[in-house]
Order: C-alpha cells, then sequence, then structure tokens
C-alpha cells in the first residue's frame, strides 16, 4: 500500500513539474513576443512612419498575444498531438493497403517558371524487401492543366538475388512505369517472404530430410532419403513476373539417382516424379504438397 502511494505522489509530483516547465516555456514565447512588438514600435518612430494605422495594427497583435495564456498554448500542442496521431494513423492504414512503407525522402526542385522538375529519393520496404528509388518528375502548369510525367526512374534493391524481379524492374526503369513498379513490388515480396518462411519450416519440421545449401532465401531445398544414400528431390521455387507485373509461383521437381540404384522400376518413378509432384500442387497446394512428398521420402 505504501509503495502504491509513493508511485502515485511520484506520478503526480512529475505531471506537476512538466505543467510547470510547459507554463515558463509558454510565458518566455509570449514575453519574446511582446519585446518584438515594441521593438517594431520604436523603429516605425524611427522612420517617420508611426500614424494612427500602423498604432492600431500594433494594439491589435499586443491584444492578440497577451490573450495567449499558457492554457491556450496547451490547447494547441492537444490539436497537434491529435493531429500526429490522426497522420500516423492514415500511414499506417496506407501501408496495409499497398504493402510498402517509406522510411526516408528527400526531394530537390529545379527548373524555374511553368516547368519544374522534382528529383525524389525514397528509401522503404515492403515485408522483408527493402529498396530505394530515385525519380524525376517533370511538372508542367498552363492555363488550362497541370501535367506530371516520370522522365527519369532508378530501382536499386537490396540484393542481386532476385533475377525475376531485376529483369522486371530493368523493364519498368525503360518505360519509365513507376505505378507499375508499385503495383507488383508488394506482391514479388510477398510471395518471396512466404517461400522464405516455408523453407524454415521444413527445415526445423524434418531436419534430417531438408537441406537449404544456400540458406532459406534461395529458389531451392533438397530432400534427401536416409534409407536410400545418393538418392535426391530438389524442389525448385520460382517466382516470375511477366512484362506486365503479374507474379507467380512456380514449382517444379527434379531427381538424382545414382547409376547403380536406376532399375526399370526406379526409372518409371524417376520419369513420374515431375508430374505427380504437379498433380500434388494442384489438389493440397504447396505446403500440403511438399509435406507429402517429405513423408513418402
Amino acid at each position: 500500500m505504501l509503495l502504491s502511494e509513493m508511485t502515485t505522489s511520484k506520478r503526480r509530483s512529475c505531471s506537476e513539474f512538466m505543467d510547470q516547465l510547459l507554463d515558463q516555456i509558454y510565458e518566455d514565447e509570449i514575453h519574446s513576443l511582446q519585446e518584438e512588438i515594441r521593438t517594431l514600435e520604436q523603429q516605425a518612430k524611427s522612420s517617420d512612419i508611426y500614424s494612427g494605422e500602423f498604432l492600431k495594427t500594433m494594439d491589435m497583435q499586443r491584444e492578440k498575444f497577451s490573450a495567449q495564456n499558457p492554457q491556450s498554448w496547451k490547447c494547441s500542442c492537444t490539436d497537434l498531438e491529435s493531429q500526429l496521431e490522426q497522420t500516423e494513423s492514415q500511414v499506417t492504414l496506407l501501408t496495409q493497403l499497398t504493402g510498402i512503407a517509406f522510411t526516408k525522402c528527400t526531394v530537390t526542385v529545379v527548373g524555374k517558371g511553368n516547368e519544374q522538375a522534382k528529383q525524389y529519393r525514397l528509401s522503404g520496404y515492403s515485408h522483408s524487401l527493402q529498396f530505394e528509388l530515385e525519380f524525376e518528375l517533370t511538372e508542367i502548369q498552363t492555363k488550362e492543366n497541370f501535367t506530371a510525367t516520370v522522365t527519369e526512374l532508378n530501382v536499386i534493391l537490396e540484393s542481386n538475388e532476385f533475377c525475376d524481379l531485376s529483369r522486371f524492374v530493368s523493364r519498368a526503369e525503360e518505360k519509365k512505369d513507376l505505378p507499375l513498379f508499385f503495383r507488383t513490388l508488394p506482391a514479388y515480396a510477398k510471395w518471396y517472404e512466404y517461400r522464405q518462411v516455408t523453407f524454415k519450416h521444413f527445415k526445423e519440421k524434418y531436419p534430417e530430410v531438408v537441406r537449404l545449401p544456400e540458406g532459406s532465401s534461395a529458389e531451392y531445398l533438397i530432400l534427401e532419403c536416409s534409407k536410400l544414400p545418393g538418392i535426391e528431390l530438389k524442389i525448385f521455387w520460382k517466382i516470375f513476373v511477366s512484362e506486365e507485373g503479374v507474379v507467380t509461383p512456380v514449382l517444379d521437381l527434379l531427381t538424382k539417382i545414382p547409376a547403380e540404384a536406376l532399375d526399370f522400376e526406379t526409372k518409371t518413378i524417376v520419369d513420374t516424379a515431375p508430374g505427380s509432384f504437379r498433380s500434388l500442387l494442384r489438389l493440397f497446394g504447396i505446403e500440403a504438397a511438399i509435406d507429402c512428398l517429405i513423408k513418402l521420402m
């Protein structure tokens, strides 16, 4: 009970201290503004422009700042905090809807008059895939309309291992098609992350059967049969990206059997294995098909 009272007392003291500190900050700001008004009045007198209208304006400014008390400043801060929370909520919702989050943005404006170009540099991520983006947006303002066109586009991925995505990115850069890139990236990143999670899952579930020679981020995993040394099944899982930005997972099965173990029966199994695996994929989905194949091993 005593500890609870001490904690409550500390919280109350801290709150009172913060209120006093804010009050002092607000009062200092008001004094500073009042001093600035007095300085302006003196400058006006020395310049012979101290007219009745100017006096009226100064009086209005003085009344305005005199009315600003610490309580009104607190209300303003509360409004700003509320706006900030609302903005953060909107950003979170936008990230959930698009699958893309930005961590840094810089803008440089070049050009004058009716035609201006803005150079953007963005850093962000989609799922576990990080990227940097540089593009130039040329804006033309006329009496009739306003147009904005992407004139330069450069995409930097965190790794060179995304072969299919890299080819797509090159095409998007050539076409300067920024919306297409933003539509395609989240779909690819989602499948890429799902492949990683799935490979890790089977490696942990069947450590004696599953091998990941190049890690979970690679395009394949290997299944080994402990009872039949030398026999391997390699599952390839590619993520294909079309020119239109359509993302499609493509899985296939390759077999490796020593020549001495290859008789008529095993050859038949080897020849039919890829087709059987694709049938499993259509019937049960990716995870269930892989799990079924491992259990058959």
